[in-house]
């Protein structure tokens, strides 16, 4: 097996690289994987999220052996984030779905992404912004990343699909 992804701002990147390296598995984006990873390949394909879209995953259907997929986006895990990624995909019967949560880099997107970023999240920032001196550490955090973006990228986000590539050796 091995990884497959795209990255639009680079924390897919950074999630596929450490996972190959820690696996010992090649990570190849999609366009390299075009020439290097053969038709039926099997592969866990990996994708920002876009609209709750996996961003490259109708393309990674049709070419591969899907054996696992991820998407990597701005929320927080939730049981709310995996049904909304798996209405908002299609991905084929038995293959299971992973979410890490990636990051947000305003400056590395157009102004329509900006945009579009700012209108889904609104009503999360005015909400954090009323509580005032009563947020939450971790509700400021996640207020100043909403604001001017950061990263959660971290090597111990990937422990449930490292368990579960283990398991499939």
């Amino acid at each position: 097996m091995v990884i497959v992804y795209r990255s639009n701002t680079g924390f897919t990147r950074q999630y596929a690289e450490m996972l190959g390296k820690a696996e010992k598995m090649k990570a190849f984006t999609i366009a390299e994987a075009g020439d290097r990873v053969p038709a039926g390949e099997e592969v866990l394909y990996m994708g920002p999220l876009m609209a709750g879209h996996i961003a490259g995953i109708d393309q990674a259907v049709k070419k591969f052996n899907l054996k696992g997929v991820c998407g990597v986006g701005m929320s927080p895990a939730s049981q709310h984030t995996m049904d909304s990624i798996t209405r908002a995909n299609y991905i084929p019967e038995g293959v299971p779905l992973f979410y890490l949560q990636g990051g947000w880099a305003p400056k590395k997107v157009g102004w329509l992404k900006r945009r579009m970023v700012n209108m889904v999240t609104r009503s999360t920032r005015e909400t954090l912004r009323a509580k005032g001196s009563s947020r939450s550490p971790e509700e400021d955090r996640y207020l100043d990343f909403l604001l001017h973006g950061g990263s959660f990228v971290a090597f111990e986000n990937l422990g449930e699909i490292r368990a579960w590539m283990r398991e499939q050796q």
